[in-house]
């Protein structure tokens, strides 16, 4: 009979098992503190994640997702997050309407997804910080990428295995399988 020794690049179990207990831990407290927002079974929330739920707000996180550390996300609408998203550390949500993200998203880090905007359009003697805001659905299909420091704006709709290049800003639909990048973000080509 012999003995397994450790092969000098696996942590002892008490290392590996702290991260994941207090992720576990993370989640239950989100679920209790939080009572009307669903996250799915197996959701891996990292540390310094920040919640805002308005009154009346839906949020509905799918299975095996990743928040990553420091994301923020401010719901006073609808927020759907499809199973095995996963998001990148310091991501922002601003949800007022309505955000749909499907299953199977790579959001990378400091991404920016807001479903509105200030107005801007009323006398220039009322500060914009005044002037309300103006929102529209945003939505993205299954299997987007959106690569590190993009900002994704109202009204948008993002389909199905499209992937953002890095800080494009988007301000229009981009098509399903398209390759988009720039600011604004404009289609270079299709994913075959």
């Amino acid at each position: 009979m012999s003995t397994a020794k450790p092969d000098g690049n696996t942590p002892p179990i008490w290392q590996r098992l702290g991260p994941a207990l207090s992720r576990r831990l993370r989640l239950a407290w989100m679920r209790l503190r939080f009572p009307r927002a669903r996250f799915g079974a197996g959701c891996d929330i990292r540390r310094g994640f920040h919640l805002v739920l308005g009154p009346g707000a839906r949020l509905a996180i799918g299975s095996q997702c990743i928040l990553d550390r420091d994301m923020t996300i401010e719901c006073r609408g609808s927020l759907e997050i499809g199973d095995r998203t996963i998001f990148g550390h310091h991501c922002t949500l601003g949800v007022v309407d309505s955000v749909v993200i499907g299953p199977d998203c790579l959001v990378a880090e400091m991404v920016a997804i807001r479903d509105h905007d200030h107005r801007f359009d009323g006398p220039l003697d009322v500060p914009v910080r005044e002037q309300g805001t103006a929102s529209d659905p945003v939505s993205i299909g299954g299997n987007v990428w959106l690569a590190g420091k993009v900002t994704v704006l109202k009204g948008v709709t993002i389909g199905d295995n499209a992937v953002i290049g890095a800080n494009a800003v988007v301000t229009k639909d981009i098509p399903a399988n398209a390759v988009a990048v720039g600011i604004p973000a404009r289609v270079i080509r299709y994913r075959e």
